[in-house]
């Protein structure tokens, strides 16, 4: 007999079965069994969103991770050929900021070391930290194929990078453009739109008169809540159809400050409806501004430096004050206002609540700058992507996150692709400086040493591509791409679900979608899941600046890793927030613990009672032969099996379509699936109250030594069967204990392993007993504890328990010993009469649980207990009633007082019914 510990050890069991997984390749696909490439097995694959290189596990990793290895092994078991591609992400900008730490601790800049130093030192930190998260994930049981490990800055990676720049600078689709763009002071780098990421945040709105030049007894007046680009202001604009300041149009105002002439203009952007009407133009400065300088031909003096640092930089001669030189921007805020009120410039100052942009990585507030910057074109990309989601091909779950996806393709911007930094795919671009354009920029796939024009000599452009770039091609670089002959593209591409969250929707999602059709003409994927987010039981988001995180490898040390998923999963409504208490881990994941605890004493009773004797197959035993708890037990398991697979969904649209793309979702499918806490429950439903709290208890006196031996065989076999499938269908969320469980059942084949085990089916039974039967006797054993309850009898006293019924007589009798068993009674099963002093209650059919009550509680003495609480019941509901019916307390109470009140009614009413129907059966009126 095998035996298992008293308590499963999480920390002893769960590291030995991982390398037990990867001694055995347990998690390798084979291209060559793609049917893409004329293997037997459809393809199933994710991509792992890569985490930084240099990044350590927090909640948010395990989340996301743990509900990709759930979709993985489900579909694994399934039959396909499952492949889930890890890899990790450069992070340009994130982790040059780590080195450029640690450098400022040796008192040296990077530009102390020198571009290829950096880099250098970049690499010795990324060898010597980077892959801590990858070895994380496996501690949480993240089942991918570690030999396909991808890293976005590694020379395959690199070279699908350059093809897919020269591919689109080659199409039209890239351009270096002069233009304002979003500015990080302390990165010294551009952003894209997504990258500067709005915050609402207090500030002032400065409200300053600009005189006429003509008559500088009349001006007009702006407002701004960055007084301090005013330097700047080359004009002021009202709209052309105001008819305030037509006549102003042409004329000049008197620039305060700086006390130069600039023109009024008439420009369609100043809105009559807002503020006094009047814009100041200040080009250099703000993104709408400048696109109003090009139309009007204006000057962009620039004033502020790549450091947010005020300085007379490109045609800014004059401009900037002495007393302002070298100020911080926000220091020459209170500055320029001081200077406006001196000179009586400064009308008023007003709060105001606005958004503000933030550097995504250091959270510093972006100056908008003009500068140079390569970008993509957006919109041609973006017809593919939308289309794919509106013919169905893509779904987006949640749902809602459709719209917002349509909605930001639909008003697409150009994408800001270069940054100024070092660490990263440097863009392939070559200058020759003795050639003239548009030979002198040449976009190459391969580094240039001389001009291919003039054999001149050659510089390549010093800024890097943004993370992204590299990232948005990441389910086919992964895959072999460029070589689109690759095996593992073929076999593999299109991937199946991407599981992410909303946040990089943007930033990733929809880039990865477009770059699909861009280079290979067919979506990445036809499935985005987003789940929610881990937060605190404040609600606010885990972070490391709120210092409200979770630690995984904490949870995992505590608890173990199973319990770690498993009270993730359980709580993931789609798109729902997990919440967890970062202060008591003991009490956010104890259902997981507890959990696990109970499937292995299952695990425990189950191998103590099955004995040594080989158990046969279930499929040898003849169904006639099963008993109707075997019945109803198998019943119950196909019916979580078919809810599981609801609850999961179907693995890819099956609708054939004469899309680029060959299938796209049905209606009925499309949003259907992926509801991984709603597959958690059915599973545990079926393990822990139907299995363990009724089945095991039915079975018990079958399994003993002095039980019939057909009847102990079929038992032995049916609990078997449940319990292996129960495992398999629970191991994607808990794979840890149920491999080491599944493991000690009898049969088990040295080198077999659950992970690569099949998903259970539901399965015909040709004559096997009426499962429906067990479940009369499960209601009347519900009904004796009912009873034991209501009446506060002694849970070890044996009860005499009479079942009245006609139609059913035949299944009671059959089960009477199961319902004594389980509620601990003696049954008798009559048609009737009914004992006097006994208490009813009513099962489905009209059949009856009688419980006679003499002799376990004073029947004179609970009719007058029941009684006295019906009485006072009943004036309770009167008073109700008359509060209720009061014209005046309705109308004058708060909506949810009534609505408590109403409800309180509602309860009362029935309980007095309960109380009514106690008194009738046991005191006879």
């Amino acid at each position: 007999m095998t035996e298992l510990p008293d308590r499963y050890d999480p920390a002893a069991t769960e590291p030995a079965i991982y390398e037990e997984w990867l001694e055995h390749n347990c998690f390798a696909a084979d291209a060559a069994r793609s049917e893409r490439v004329g293997g037997d097995r459809e393809p199933y694959t994710i991509v792992m969103p890569p985490p930084n290189v240099t990044g350590i596990l927090h909640v948010g990793h395990g989340l996301n991770n743990t509900v990709q290895d759930v979709l993985i092994r489900w579909a694994r078991m399934s039959g396909t050929e499952a492949l889930w591609v890890p890899g990790t992400d450069h992070a340009g900008i994130a982790t040059q900021n780590v080195v450029e730490r640690l450098i400022g601790q040796e008192g040296k800049t990077r530009f102390d070391l020198g571009r290829e130093a950096f880099v250098r030192r970049t690499e010795a930190f990324v060898e010597e930290k980077g892959g801590v998260i990858l070895k994380q994930l496996r501690a949480i049981g993240a089942s991918a194929d570690w030999s396909r490990t991808a890293y976005t800055l590694s020379p395959e990676l690199s070279r699908a990078v350059r093809e897919a720049f020269v591919r689109l600078y080659e199409r039209g689709l890239i351009y270096k453009g002069h233009r304002v763009i979003h500015w990080c002071p302390r990165c010294l780098t551009s952003l894209s739109d997504e990258e500067a990421e709005f915050q609402d945040e207090p500030g002032s709105l400065y409200h300053i008169a600009y005189p006429l030049s003509d008559d500088p007894s009349r001006s007009v007046t702006i407002a701004t809540t960055r007084p301090e680009t005013m330097l700047a202001d080359v004009a002021v604009a009202v709209n052309p159809d105001d008819d305030r300041y037509r006549a102003l149009v042409g004329k000049t105002v008197r620039l305060p400050i700086v006390h130069i002439d600039i023109p009024i203009i008439a420009d369609a952007y100043a809105d009559p409806e807002f503020g006094t009407g009047v814009v100041k133009i200040t080009p250099a400065h703000d993104a709408n501004d400048f696109e109003v300088g090009k139309r009007h031909g204006l000057p962009a003096p620039v004033v502020i430096d790549e450091t947010g640092t005020m300085r007379e930089e490109r045609d800014a001669d004059g401009r900037v004050p002495s007393a302002l030189q070298g100020l911080d921007r926000f220091a020459a805020r209170e500055r320029v206002v001081e200077l406006l009120r001196a000179e009586k410039a400064l009308v008023r100052v007003e709060q105001h609540q606005h958004a503000v942009r933030h550097c995504y990585r250091c959270d510093t507030v972006v100056e908008p700058r003009l500068s140079d910057q390569w970008f993509v074109k957006m919109a041609p990309l973006a017809e593919p992507a939308l289309a794919a989601v509106r013919a169905g091909a893509i779904r987006i779950l949640p749902e809602r996150w459709e719209a917002v996806y349509v909605n930001w393709l639909t008003n697409i911007r150009d994408w800001n692709i270069s940054r100024q930094l070092w660490w990263g795919h440097r863009i392939p671009v070559w200058y020759c400086d003795d050639c003239d354009p548009p030979q002198n920029m040449i976009a190459s796939r391969e580094d240039l040493t001389k001009c291919p024009y003039c054999d001149g000599p050659v510089r390549q452009d010093e800024d890097v591509l943004d993370t992204w770039f590299s990232s948005w091609l990441w389910p086919m670089s992964t895959l072999g791409w460029p070589n689109e002959s690759a095996r593992d593209l073929a076999a593999f591409y299109p991937t199946d679900v991407l599981v992410t969250a909303p946040e990089i929707l943007f930033f990733w999602v929809a880039r990865m979608i477009m770059a699909g059709y861009a280079f290979l003409g067919r979506a990445p994927y036809h499935s985005v899941y987003l789940h929610g987010t881990a937060r605190d039981t404040q609600h606010r988001r885990m972070s490391k600046s709120l210092g409200n995180g979770v630690d995984p490898m904490d949870v995992v040390a505590l608890f173990g890793a199973d319990a770690f998923r498993w009270t993730l999963i359980a709580g993931l409504g789609l798109g729902a927030d997990v919440i967890l208490d970062p202060a008591d881990l003991e009490k956010s994941f104890s259902t997981g613990r507890n959990f696990a605890t109970k499937l292995w004493n299952i695990g425990r009773f189950l191998l103590s009672n099955l004995g040594e004797a080989p158990v046969r197959p279930l499929a040898e035993i003849d169904a006639r032969r099963f008993d109707v708890a075997d019945a109803w037990i198998l019943d119950r398991l196909d019916a979580a099996v078919a809810e599981c697979d609801g609850a999961l969904g179907p693995l890819r649209p099956t609708k054939p379509s004469d899309t680029v793309d060959g299938r796209v979702w049905r209606a009925d499918e499309r949003y259907a699936g992926l509801r991984l806490n709603e597959y958690a429950e059915s599973a545990r439903r079926f393990v822990w109250n139907e299995l363990a709290d009724w089945y095991l208890e039915s079975v018990k006196g079958r399994l003993t030594v002095d039980a019939a031996a057909e009847d102990r065989e079929v038992a032995r076999s049916v609990l078997l069967h449940v319990f292996d499938r129960a495992l398999r269908l629970l191991h994607p969320i808990v794979p840890f204990i149920t491999e080491a469980l599944w493991q000690k059942l009898p049969g088990r084949v040295a080198g077999e392993f659950l992970v690569r085990a099949s998903w259970p089916r539901v399965a015909a039974r040709e004559g096997a007993p009426r499962g429906e039967d067990f479940e009369l006797a499960r209601e009347a054993v519900l009904a004796v504890r009912q009873i034991r309850s209501d009446y506060n009898v002694a849970p070890g006293k044996t009860l005499d328990v009479i079942v009245l019924t006609a139609r059913d007589r035949n299944v009671y009798e059959a089960n009477a010993a199961t319902i004594g068993r389980l509620a601990r009674a003696r049954v008798t099963v009559s048609a009737g009469p009914a004992p006097e002093g006994a208490a009813h209650v009513v099962l489905r059919g009209g059949s009856e649980v009688v419980v006679p009550l003499a002799g376990l509680v004073d029947v004179d003495k609970e009719c007058q207990r029941l009684r006295g609480e019906l009485d006072a019941l009943a004036k309770q509901i009167v008073s109700r009633e008359q509060r209720l019916a009061n014209p005046k307390y309705v109308e004058r109470a708060p909506e949810h007082v009534v609505r408590s009140d109403r409800a309180t009614l509602d309860e009362m009413i029935a309980k007095r019914g309960q109380l009514t129907e106690k008194v009738r059966t046991l005191c006879g009126t």
